[in-house]
């Protein structure tokens, strides 16, 4: 998964996190917060197109 997957994931979950809360579906509720949480994570992630983005973290 690259960052426009997670990007998409983070929208999705933020998307379900709202709805549940609206209607009251905290199962619903709960399953877009943690979509949202690995969408975040994954764009995170050092690009392995950008090799030198991981030393960049590190200084």
């Amino acid at each position: 998964m690259g960052k426009t997957k997670g990007l998409q994931h983070r929208i999705a979950g933020r998307t379900k996190q709202a709805v549940g809360e609206i209607i009251g579906d905290q199962d619903l509720h709960d399953d877009g917060k943690a979509q949202a949480e690995r969408g975040r994570d994954e764009q995170d992630k050092p690009s392995e197109l950008n090799p030198l983005k991981k030393l960049k973290q590190l200084t």
